[in-house]
């Protein structure tokens, strides 16, 4: 076999390899690594909270959720600042009900595919009415139409002592936009 022969038959060879090579290339990710970005959630909660002298007071309430995430570990999974605002009239005389929240979360997500489920842990504290603080968890189901974007449903379950004993539990349904 001739040198030109021999070159020509590695280069055929070569480009094959690498041919072949990008057909089979790995499936694309929907993780959330190393991305940041804003959460907006509709909520319908249902909130008991109880007054030292007063009688229980429990309501449902719709309220607009509006949160930051981001991954801090490079692994996918988010910190997740929010806060809360019940969509009704904030003149509350007697101050027994939930109007405005604050909440740390950890949101770890199972899966990388476009459909997968995470489950969140941190802290939630009602500033208005009443000023109170404790532990929240939730799990939910979310769906990422990319990586830079997707929706999710919720449910959780927090409580709170401090002004007034609350507790709460709700549903949600969210979008999140991500960025690199």
């Amino acid at each position: 076999m001739s040198p030109a022969r021999t070159v020509v038959t590695a280069a055929a060879l070569a480009a094959a390899v690498l041919a072949g090579g990008s057909a089979r290339a790995l499936e694309p990710r929907f993780d959330h690594r190393d991305e940041h970005g804003p959460f907006v959630q509709a909520v319908l909660g249902h909130d008991s909270v109880a007054v030292s002298g007063k009688p229980t007071a429990s309501s449902f309430r719709s309220a607009l959720r509006l949160a930051y995430g981001f991954d801090v570990t490079g692994e996918g999974d988010e910190i997740v600042l929010g806060a809360e605002g019940a969509l009704r009239s904030w003149d509350d005389p007697a101050r027994t009900h939930v109007n405005l929240a604050l909440d740390a979360r950890y949101r770890a997500y199972f899966g990388t595919e476009e459909l997968k489920t995470f489950f969140d842990a941190g802290i939630w504290v009602p500033v208005r009415s009443r000023l109170a603080a404790g532990p929240l968890i939730g799990a939910g189901l979310a769906y990422d139409f990319s990586r830079t974007s997707g929706v999710f449903l919720a449910g959780g379950v927090a409580t709170a002592f401090g002004q007034a004993r609350v507790a709460s539990f709700s549903a949600s349904l969210g979008a999140q936009l991500r960025f690199e």
